[in-house]
């Protein structure tokens, strides 16, 4: 049996992580990495950066696992700490927006009585174009939500502001998606 798949929770890896049993650990980044990975490269465009960050969030989530007052909730704790790592690497000066932002060339889509049609590859290079330009605040949350499926209050609790800021930011992020792609 692969040692890697297990049908047991976060919670419980912690204890044992905490309790001396290392391998655990190895659980909880094989069963999240695709995910945090995945996050940070939406929240900063670029591939590299974000799989550096990444094993930078592990890292640090192993160093701070005792630190954790509330084992339940590891997966809220973990996507903490990646979105602190995507806004500290983001404040160096050497950060720049790149990834999904070069793409400059036009989609060549048909128009169909004067309406443009996309095609499907076309509309995911659209939308992910329009998700870079999103102040990142907006991009998180709408990354969090559709992406990561967290709900409005984990969201809030993982960018660290109130609920209201949170529905503020996602509402916010929909309509300036919409004024991007409708350009």
């Amino acid at each position: 049996m692969d040692f890697l798949i297990s049908d047991r929770s976060d919670a419980e890896l912690v204890r044992e992580v905490r309790s001396g049993q290392v391998e655990s650990f190895n659980i909880l980044v094989r069963r999240w990495e695709r995910r945090v990975y995945s996050y940070l490269v939406y929240l900063t465009g670029r591939r590299e950066d974000a799989f550096d960050m990444c094993q930078e969030v592990f890292l640090l989530a192993y160093r701070k696992l005792y630190q954790l007052r509330e084992p339940d909730r590891f997966r809220y704790w973990l996507f903490r700490i990646a979105h602190n790592t995507a806004e500290s690497n983001a404040r160096q000066p050497d950060s720049e927006a790149t990834g999904a932002s070069e793409c400059r060339g036009e989609p060549a889509g048909a128009k169909v009585s004067g309406v443009r049609r996309w095609e499907p590859e076309e509309l995911k290079i659209l939308f992910e174009k329009a998700l870079q330009e999103l102040p990142v605040e907006q991009r998180d949350a709408i990354v969090l939500k559709f992406y990561q499926g967290f709900k409005l209050a984990e969201i809030a609790e993982i960018q660290g502001c109130p609920l209201s800021t949170a529905k503020t930011r996602l509402y916010s992020g929909f309509e300036a998606l919409k004024k991007v792609i409708e350009t």
